[in-house]
């Protein structure tokens, strides 16, 4: 199954995948000439972290639950499942999230029910408004903030600049959340089942030629 994101309603702006404490699968992307954002960022109450490869329109994230980083006791529930995701391999938990920003043709509602995550690391007002709903915690997430998204921009020695494709595979299609249908519309983003748990992306279309796989230590493929 191929469906593919409604831009002109919802703008990508990043998409993370959930790994073990301390993220050890920096070391590859690192050597593949990627540069991570020096800044460690905490998610206080959520009990997680995470580091970032900027890009010029968006980011890539590694996130991983900290012990170091406190959870709030309405939070709980969420902290297991970051664990649970970051042992995807065995757990069957999705890995993988992706993260919208509404644009000016963005409707006041979405024609499904959504719900709202607020947690301490994030500013005043601010929330996360989840499109996965919340009796299918395996599967793939799809969120979009309350605040507009501002890039760093890209400085990864290997040149690349933009994120311009990206597609998820799931295990199988019960695993990817019925907001997909309203996602349809364009080839930006595209959803697939398939064997199992992956993130593909393609920055600045592939000019270079190159394709990174990150596989089976990290569920990514990149090509640039």
């Amino acid at each position: 199954m191929i469906v593919a994101l409604l831009a002109a309603a919802l703008n990508l702006t990043h998409a993370w995948i959930v790994v073990p404490n301390r993220a050890p699968q920096r070391a590859a992307l690192e050597k593949a000439g990627f540069r991570f954002d020096p800044e460690v960022n905490h998610h206080t109450g959520q009990g997680t972290s995470s580091i970032t490869i900027e890009f010029d329109n968006g980011f890539l994230e590694l996130m991983y639950p900290d012990p170091d980083v406190s959870v709030a006791a309405a939070s709980k529930a969420g902290a297991e499942k970051f664990r649970l995701k970051s042992e995807w391999k065995t757990s069957g938990y999705s890995p993988i999230g992706l993260v919208f920003d509404r644009t000016a043709q963005t409707p006041a509602s979405f024609p499904f029910e959504t719900w709202r995550i607020s947690s301490d690391w994030m500013g005043k007002g601010e929330f996360i408004e989840m499109l996965t709903p919340r009796d299918m915690p395996k599967a793939l997430s799809l969120s979009v903030g309350s605040h507009p998204f501002s890039a760093r921009g890209a400085k990864n020695p290997n040149g690349t600049r933009r994120i311009t494709g990206i597609r998820v595979v799931a295990p199988s299609g019960d695993q990817l959340p019925p907001a997909i249908a309203y996602l349809a519309g364009n080839t930006a983003v595209r959803f697939d089942a398939g064997a199992g748990w992956l993130l593909e992306a393609t920055l600045d279309d592939g000019k270079q030629g190159v394709t990174k796989d990150f596989r089976p230590d990290l569920p990514l493929v990149l090509h640039f």
